[in-house]
């Protein structure tokens, strides 16, 4: 791919981002679904998730959740308060969050069906598979980040 200058006709092969952003989707798509009779979407199950690991302020849960943050959603703030209104999530010192009993059985019942149905989503990969395409894009966001400070070439 280096030093292309021709890019492939789109309605012939779709670009990374199509693929990305189809990915996505469909993934948001599945965990929305799957996770709806708990009242939960993929991304406030992200955020019970980062809680679960233990004390974490809302300002970590952003930081750790950065790559989803957007104009519309500039903070994870409104899942925390809502999971706090469910019983989920007590304020543990110094403005910390943790789960509470009722939100450590919830977030074991729906990790359970996380865990199924991550392995369901990618069960068309095999383990080595799986683990070059993690490097793959990994390797491609680092250098995205790389990149970030260039100015674009014209």
């Amino acid at each position: 791919m280096t030093g292309t200058t021709q890019l492939p006709n789109v309605r012939e092969q779709r670009p990374l981002g199509y693929w990305l952003k189809y990915i996505d989707g469909a993934i948001e798509t599945r965990f929305d679904r799957l996770f709806a009779d708990d009242g939960l979407t993929r991304r406030g199950w992200q955020v019970l998730n980062t809680i679960s690991y233990g004390p974490i302020t809302v300002a970590e849960i952003d930081e750790t959740m950065a790559a989803f943050l957007s104009g519309e959603e500039p903070t994870m703030r409104p899942y925390v308060e809502r999971f706090a209104e469910l019983d989920w999530v007590r304020v543990t010192d110094a403005d910390g969050l943790a789960l509470t009993e009722e939100g450590k059985r919830t977030h074991q019942r729906v990790s359970e069906q996380a865990g199924t149905e991550r392995v369901r989503m990618m069960e068309c990969l095999s383990h080595e598979d799986f683990q070059v395409l993690m490097d793959l894009l990994q390797r491609i966001a680092t250098h995205l980040d790389g990149l970030a400070t260039e100015t674009p070439r014209q």
